[in-house]
């Protein structure tokens, strides 16, 4: 898989910079070499709040480089299963 086949798609990121044990849920807008630009509500809020504003002209997104990103999740298809919930 690679990322430029996830633009448009949802993606559950964790970047330490941002937050140390939270997953972002994001949506992946392009790719470059070095990283990935992003869409986020989280960052969009957090931006605005900085920025002392309650709404911006325009849907911000963000680049992040590959080196800040600790984890990407992303899916295919085909059901996810607990083995323990199945006694596995």
């Amino acid at each position: 898989m690679q990322f430029s086949e996830l633009i448009g798609s949802d993606v559950l990121v964790l970047i330490p910079r941002i937050g140390q044990v939270n997953y972002q849920r994001v949506k992946v807008i392009g790719v470059e070499p070095g990283g990935i630009w992003i869409e986020s509500q989280e960052f969009v809020n957090a931006m605005l709040h900085a920025i002392k504003a309650p709404v911006a002209p325009k849907t911000p997104v963000f680049f992040v480089p590959f080196h800040e990103i600790a984890t990407a999740i992303a899916s295919i298809p085909g059901p996810a299963l607990d083995e323990k919930a199945f006694g596995v």
